[in-house]
């Protein structure tokens, strides 16, 4: 349904990207209403001349629902959650992804400034960090062998970066596109574009989450009626699950001791 333009580089072997994940805390986005109490009977203290008498005290107004933007046209509320999806400090953004044979595993937490993380693919897996316009890579050594012709040139690489953080930058044409992973300007800000004309769904709840839906005949984006912040993006099997706003902070750059620069390994 929705495309990312900015990072069609980094996300070629997929052709939508989609979400489902772990429910959301009750905290983040989950409308709260507060129920009417039962009228309490109480008992007033007597005086000689009194009868005690039974009083009912009035009941607490409970407080009026956020407003639902389940009302709006499918175009207006996609407007408003593009705008709600850039005003969020911070964001996590866990769930697979796929194209043909390919699959992608992400669980990333960005912020405005930077991000941290995780992307796992048949290749391997391996750690993501950004801060600012740097980034920071960790492979496993499946992955290095998988791109290895020989175990002898696979253990020579694995040796050399003996498990260290690579830095390198999001412009980088190579180790640079894994990073826009963990970028939340590069890619969940630019996230949700359609790919056709958009049409609402029935109301459900996704994720504890009263929800929207709208769908673009690839898939459909779950939005939250409260908040109008993105809830779940979802396509067949493929999706991706957006919960923790503003909750995430940026990360800090690890040890000069655990790191080594890309550039002194050609990357």
């Amino acid at each position: 349904m929705l495309r990312n333009r900015s990072a069609v580089g980094a996300i070629a072997l997929m052709a939508f990207v989609a979400g489902c994940g772990g429910p959301k805390a009750a905290s983040d986005d989950a409308v709260e209403t507060t129920p009417t109490p039962t009228p309490v009977a109480t008992t007033p203290t007597a005086t000689p001349s009194d009868t005690p008498t039974a009083v009912l005290e009035k009941p607490s107004i409970a407080p009026p629902a956020a407003s639902s933007i389940a009302g709006l046209s499918a175009a207006k509320i996609l407007t408003k959650t593009q705008a709600a999806a850039k005003a969020a400090t911070s964001v996590r953004m866990k769930g697979a992804v796929s194209d043909g044979k390919e699959r992608m595993v992400l669980d990333v937490r960005v912020t405005k400034n930077g991000g941290h993380g995780s992307i796992t693919t048949s290749d391997g897996g391996m750690s993501v960090m950004v801060i600012g316009k740097t980034a920071y890579l960790k492979m496993s050594n499946k992955f290095w062998r998988s791109q290895t012709k020989s175990k002898a040139e696979a253990d020579a690489i694995v040796g050399l970066i003996a498990g260290r953080w690579i830095r390198t930058t999001m412009s980088d044409k190579d180790l640079g596109n894994f990073a826009l992973f963990a970028s939340k300007a590069e890619f969940f800000d630019t996230l949700f574009e359609p790919s056709g004309s958009v049409r609402k769904t029935a109301p459900k709840t996704v994720d504890g989450v009263p929800a929207i839906g709208l769908g673009d005949g690839d898939g459909t984006l779950w939005v939250d009626t409260a908040t109008a912040r993105p809830v779940r993006l979802e396509s067949g099997a493929d999706a991706l699950s957006f919960s923790q706003y503003n909750q995430v902070t940026t990360p800090k750059a690890p040890p000069s001791s655990q790191v080594i620069d890309g550039k002194a390994l050609g990357m």
